[in-house]
């Protein structure tokens, strides 16, 4: 049973329906946020595990911290007060990435 997200026009908000036949998807839901039915259905981010180990697994992280406390960028992120751990930190700029993927997916709904 396949999780789809709709993105809303209206909202411009994401919402999620659990479609129980993979074959019969809607291409439209009614949002979950603002009672619309004028949504699309987008390309979600994908989560799969491989048999190969991890491309950024602690080991790469571990050495990567080094140049990322030197990077002009990213340098004053680290240098910020004791609020979290250095690993923390690194989980805490991935995650800020995402969040810039999902704005950029939102912003660029097709086109009526």
């Amino acid at each position: 049973m396949p999780l789809i997200e709709y993105g809303c026009y209206d909202c411009r908000k994401v919402s999620e329906a659990l479609v129980r036949d993979r074959n019969a998807i809607p291409a439209s839901v009614t949002c979950e946020h603002c009672d619309s039915k004028n949504t699309v259905k987008l390309i979600s981010r994908v989560n799969y595990k491989i048999h190969k180990k991890a491309k950024y697994d602690d080991d790469f992280l571990g050495k990567a911290m080094p140049a990322m406390r030197k990077k002009k960028e990213t340098a004053q992120y680290f240098a910020e007060g004791p609020r979290a751990s250095d690993e923390a930190k690194m989980y805490e700029m991935g995650e800020q990435i995402g969040e810039r993927i999902d704005r950029m997916i939102e912003s660029s709904f097709p086109k009526k």
